[in-house]
């Protein structure tokens, strides 16, 4: 279609407050950039849309209707990925100032990739997030799905690994070639599971096959998405796979000052203006940010629950007890031996 009736499609559209067609009109001038490789301005205009009307668009859902088909298992026909956006901003994670400033930076760089192709350069699109889980390596994915204002797509490993000889490899193969087709943030989690190192003892020659293939589709692919890998057991992965990287982050559990940060976020739903959380803060020293925002959504629910509106020390403090005598239960379970020494006694 001719760009003067698009954008005449489009006034038509805003005048009669036809939020649809609005969206489709302005769908069909971003692809006209893209067709003229103006993808600077595709994904601003992109970007704009996405973020100025997140909640019509979560809504009509109409900006993300049009995805190619996603690729199947030949054997279950299950999906091998799956598709979302994300309307979050660096306000929505908690992260340490090293890695903050990391992933802007990549951020940028993205957001500005046909400035460092005119450069002869291109910007880092390879991250292997690593560390205990609960630490926000997910989160900042979504995050960086946000931020971009493109879809995050999930590599669903369950159905990616197949009892047929040659077949999981296969599926990763459709995940790259359809990444090809757009711009995404693609996130492997668990990625050891399909990254493990070849030279382990009892590793067959199935893994290893799997594992070339894999380094072999990184190391081929020319896709503008962002890739990211996420893994709690970084100790497995294959020495091979840590150069493929751009960066390399750790997500430790959070230090006191975090823990403060996380506190303040996840409670602030509710009044708490009695409670020293640095005291709470301090007692929470091996929590993850899982274990806080568990913590917090907890006291609040009883708080919600008794039909009050302000949080007190009393609560706060029975939540952090039943989160430390989970830990207990927990520990005694993988140490079986001290537990029946504490019921002997």
């Amino acid at each position: 279609m001719a760009r003067g009736e698009i954008i005449r499609k489009l006034f038509q559209s805003f005048s009669r407050n036809e939020r649809e067609d609005f969206y489709a009109a302005a769908m069909e001038l971003i692809q006209e950039e893209k067709s003229k490789n103006h993808n600077l301005l595709a994904r601003d205009l992109e970007r704009i849309l996405q973020n100025g009307h997140s909640k019509a668009l979560s809504a009509s859902n109409t900006l993300y209707k049009n995805y190619p088909e996603v690729p199947k298992d030949r054997e279950t026909g299950l999906s091998l990925i799956d598709i979302s956006p994300f309307d979050l901003t660096w306000d929505d994670v908690v992260l340490n100032q090293d890695n903050l400033e990391v992933l802007q930076r990549v951020t940028l760089e993205n957001r500005k990739q046909e400035i460092l192709e005119a450069y002869g350069l291109r910007p880092k699109s390879k991250l292997l997030f690593c560390g205990p889980p609960g630490c926000g390596k997910t989160l900042t994915a979504k995050v960086l799905s946000g931020t971009l204002g493109i879809p995050l797509v999930y590599v669903n490993l369950t159905a990616v690994f197949s009892s047929y000889l040659g077949e999981t490899a296969t599926n990763l193969k459709k995940i790259f070639d359809y990444v090809e087709k757009g711009e995404w943030v693609v996130l492997f989690d668990e990625f050891d599971a399909i990254a493990r190192d070849r030279n382990t003892l009892n590793e067959h020659g199935e893994v290893k096959r799997l594992v070339n293939s894999l380094l072999q589709l990184i190391d081929t692919s020319n896709s503008n998405s962002l890739f990211i890998a996420a893994t709690n057991h970084e100790s497995l992965l294959d020495n091979a796979v840590w150069r493929r990287f751009d960066e390399v982050l750790f997500f430790g559990k959070p230090d006191l000052e975090l823990r403060m940060a996380l506190l303040k976020r996840y409670l602030s739903r509710i009044r708490h203006s009695t409670i020293n959380l640095k005291d709470f803060a301090a007692d929470l020293e091996k929590a993850t940010g899982a274990d806080i925002e568990r913590i917090c959504i907890d006291t609040i629910k009883t708080v919600i629950l008794r039909g009050d509106r302000e949080l007190t020390h009393a609560d706060l403090k029975t939540a952090v007890g039943r989160y430390l005598e989970r830990n207990r239960i927990i520990a005694n379970s993988e140490n079986p031996v001290e537990a029946e020494n504490c019921e002997s006694v």
